[in-house]
């Protein structure tokens, strides 16, 4: 599969796991049923494809960053790591490892369960913030951006822990009722004007959308690291270049092996 495809197998992803995001990104029924105006489902549309171009561009920036080679000082640190004969859960709490994590993610901590722990840091929840901003509506409320930000990981674990939530229709519809739709509904006072209903839609689409890319485009490249490289120099390298990103994966298993197994698992099967 082209990578150039990336972005299109994530959306194709994105409409079979989540049927009323479907609907948010389709916008028709969803304009029917708030009673919207016809020119509110071409704004929708409008928003949709920009919003795919903003997704595009994501996406590569997140490639260039998860392929690029290793430096001179992170190849030593990947030759010291290999060399030590402890589980790798064990070797990432070294304190090789953990003194390049506080120079990468700026805060110390005592082993890397203690991180993982932590998961997602402010620091985390920050760049994501930034993230979406760039793709969400300006007229976006901070209320309204925090409930995305919040449903962004919330929908990422979801989707990798539960993958058989995907089937279901009716417990994805809840989750996202829950963890979505309802919060934002909630951040007015009184009944929603119908001024501001295409404006929810288009706050809606954009944390699942997000969080589909961003899982698949780093699933695709650490299957090809663990296919060229084998499992431990592979885990390691991507836990090396993409600490942060490799924690958060990190901490929706119950250890290093269960996150291995969901890595094989073909992009095109997950």
């Amino acid at each position: 599969m082209e990578r150039s495809n990336l972005l299109l197998v994530a959306m194709s992803r994105l409409l079979k796991t989540a049927p009323i995001l479907c609907l948010l990104l389709c916008c028709l029924p969803l304009t029917t049923f708030f009673g919207c105006a016809i020119g509110g489902t071409f704004e929708m549309v409008g928003f949709v494809k920009g919003m795919t171009t903003q997704l595009e561009e994501r996406e590569a920036f997140l490639v260039e960053l998860a392929e690029k080679p290793l430096t001179e000082n992170q190849e030593k640190l990947l030759t010291e790591l290999l060399h030590e004969e402890e589980s790798l859960d064990a070797v990432l709490s070294s304190q090789a490892y953990l003194t390049y994590l506080e120079a990468q993610v700026g805060t110390a901590h005592r082993d890397y369960p203690t991180y993982l722990a932590a998961v997602p840091t402010t620091e985390q929840k920050s760049v994501t913030t930034f993230a979406l901003k760039e793709i969400l509506p300006p007229e976006a409320t901070d209320e309204q951006i925090q409930i995305c930000i919040d449903f962004y990981f919330q929908f990422r674990e979801l989707i990798v822990k539960e993958p058989d939530i995907t089937a279901d229709s009716k417990r994805m519809g809840e989750f996202i009722e829950i963890h979505l739709a309802e919060p934002l509904m909630e951040t007015y006072s009184s009944e929603i004007p119908s001024s501001e209903m295409i404006k929810l839609m288009k706050i809606s689409s954009v944390p699942g959308a997000m969080a589909v890319v961003d899982m698949d485009v780093f699933h695709k490249i650490w299957f090809e690291q663990l296919e060229v490289y084998g499992s431990r120099e592979g885990l390691l390298r991507c836990a090396i270049l993409t600490p942060d990103e490799f924690a958060l994966m990190r901490s929706f298993f119950k250890d290093t092996a269960a996150l291995e197994k969901w890595i094989k698992l073909p992009p095109e099967q997950k």
